[in-house]
């Protein structure tokens, strides 16, 4: 099993959408949001927002991770964003992605230069020009250098998944005998199918109001395709040649059916009853006259578990490094809490966000860790 193509989105649950998204960028400055007075808006990008043994996770950083969410979201529709929220979880994220990053080069994970110039190359594609970038950076606040290092951090965030983490949760707990044992725990219940037909389509258009002459020639014209496909002429060909559906380019082909799917009502029972490579009767509807055939039948039963093996190791795979990352990013934070290397900037003035229960925790820990040193 190839784990790269699944880490990707695979963070803590949710994607590592950095400033690498390039609209998010030039959403920062010279644009109206921009202007307005919003707890986004008045992260500070002059200073570090967080340190994590003496790397520095900057206020504009934080400010772009936000916006590129925002604009992410705004993407599929008008969205209301809690700004405190997005702020408390980009900070969240981005100090995650750090202590990880950390640990990977503590473990010996590298990321080369012509990795990193790679990315920054794929980057600045999505842009007019490289003075184009290198503008939207500057007036977001970030540097060349800025980027280069946040791209080097996420490449080592993602190489320690897929180098460390990944072949240990493959060989613990998303290996074979893992994948049977939830294979025949949930056998009946996820992986039985219904009875499902491969179709091919032939329609005349022709509605119900339409002149009675030229309903019958329609169906005439279906019921000598049907003689024609019976006999052993290809039915893809017939139906490129006198259907008038949109499937009629790729011979009629409009996929696979079963008993769940909400298409064909008025003659899915008949159609379902079909045998492979059967021809059906001519059957009338609202907008014409149809004609199928069935090009493969697939029984009614258990899916097998080598037809699913590959889907439920992904799942397993999946939620098992979720797990392992969210874990041992939390255990990463409370050792660098500990010893005094995790440092956090109070947001709160200058955003104007009251600190959550949790934030408030958070400070407190900060706190003990501090005079803990202190006493010792």
């Amino acid at each position: 099993m190839r784990t790269t193509p699944v880490l990707r989105s695979l963070a803590f649950g949710m994607l590592v959408l950095l400033v690498a998204a390039v609209a998010g960028l030039s959403g920062c400055s010279g644009d109206k949001d921009a202007k307005e007075e919003t707890p986004i808006n008045r992260i500070p990008t002059d200073r570090w927002v967080v340190r994590v043994d003496g790397h520095e996770i900057s206020g504009a950083w934080l400010r772009n991770w936000c916006v590129t969410q925002i604009r992410q979201l705004e993407s599929s529709g008008p969205v209301t964003v809690d700004q405190c929220d997005m702020i408390r979880s980009g900070r969240e994220l981005l100090t995650k992605l750090v202590l990880v990053a950390l640990e990977a080069e503590r473990r010996g994970v590298t990321v080369s230069d012509e990795e990193i110039q790679e990315k920054l190359a794929e980057e600045m594609s999505r842009f007019p020009s490289t003075e184009t970038w290198l503008k939207v950076l500057n007036e977001s606040g970030l540097t060349r250098e800025d980027r280069k290092e946040q791209l080097r951090l996420e490449s080592l965030f993602f190489h320690y998944q897929d180098e460390i983490v990944a072949p240990e949760v493959l060989a613990n707990e998303a290996n074979d005998k893992v994948t049977r044992e939830f294979y025949d725990k949930f056998r009946e219940k996820a992986f039985s199918q219904p009875r499902s037909l491969h179709l091919r389509h032939i329609l005349r258009a022709s509605p119900r109001d339409a002149p009675e002459e030229e309903r019958q020639r329609e169906k005439a014209l279906l019921v000598s395709a049907r003689d024609r496909a019976v006999a052993g002429e290809s039915f893809a060909d017939i139906a490129k040649e006198i259907s008038t559906d949109s499937t009629a380019l790729k011979g009629g082909d409009i996929g696979w059916i079963d008993e769940t799917l909400p298409i064909l009502p008025d003659f899915k029972a008949t159609l379902l009853e079909l045998e492979e490579g059967q021809v059906s009767g001519v059957f009338e509807g609202p907008h014409g006259f149809h004609l199928f055939k069935a090009v493969e039948v697939k029984k009614a039963g258990i899916q097998p578990y080598e037809d699913v093996k590959d889907a439920i190791q992904k799942r397993i795979f999946s939620e098992a490094i979720k797990r392992r990352m969210g874990r041992q990013s939390l255990e990463l934070r409370e050792q660098f809490i500990s010893s005094k290397k995790l440092e956090f900037f109070n947001l709160v003035p200058s955003t104007g966000c009251v600190m959550t229960p949790k934030e408030e925790e958070q400070v407190e820990e900060l706190k003990a860790a501090e005079h803990s040193g202190e006493s010792e």
